[in-house]
């Protein structure tokens, strides 16, 4: 009489178990820190003997990061770096502008520089200077590519 009471008469525990959501057996899993990696069971299986092979991982972050590239410096550390590399810029600019000052180079900018008085200097630039003047007469403006030897 005690058996059939219980499922004749609404059960209990079961239909307030089945009102609120669920048998009971199940729990919503309890929040997860987000510092926290998740951990995985991947189940493999070897080729050779048929046997399951279970390893644990833990899913990595990369998996929630998004689909751009992300900043690999600091803008602090971007601006030191630019600083840096303007003033070894500027260092190899004035080293080659005062070695660019000693060579042959047209007179004119001889003479702009205030060069003028070095002899040496002076010969090595008249033969630059000779030299571009054979070729300029060499070489009349106009007289580039303009297809003469096409056709036939």
């Amino acid at each position: 009489s005690g058996g059939g009471d219980a499922r004749a008469g609404g059960g209990g525990g079961h239909d307030m178990r089945h009102a609120m959501g669920g048998t009971g057996m199940h729990r919503p899993p309890p929040p997860m820190d987000p510092n926290q990696k998740m951990k995985m069971t991947q189940v493999l299986q070897d080729p050779s003997t048929g046997q399951l092979i279970f390893k644990r991982q833990e899913v990595q972050s990369t998996i929630f990061r998004p689909s751009w590239n992300q900043p690999t410096m600091s803008l602090e550390e971007l601006g030191e770096k630019e600083v840096r590399e303007a003033m070894d810029r500027d260092a190899s600019q004035k080293q080659s502008e005062e070695g660019a000052k000693h060579k042959p180079r047209r007179y004119e900018y001889l003479v702009k520089d205030g060069m003028e008085d070095d002899a040496k200097l002076v010969d090595e630039s008249a033969k630059l200077d000779r030299e571009w003047d054979d070729w300029k007469d060499e070489n009349p403006r106009g007289s580039g590519n303009k297809m003469g030897d096409v056709g036939g």
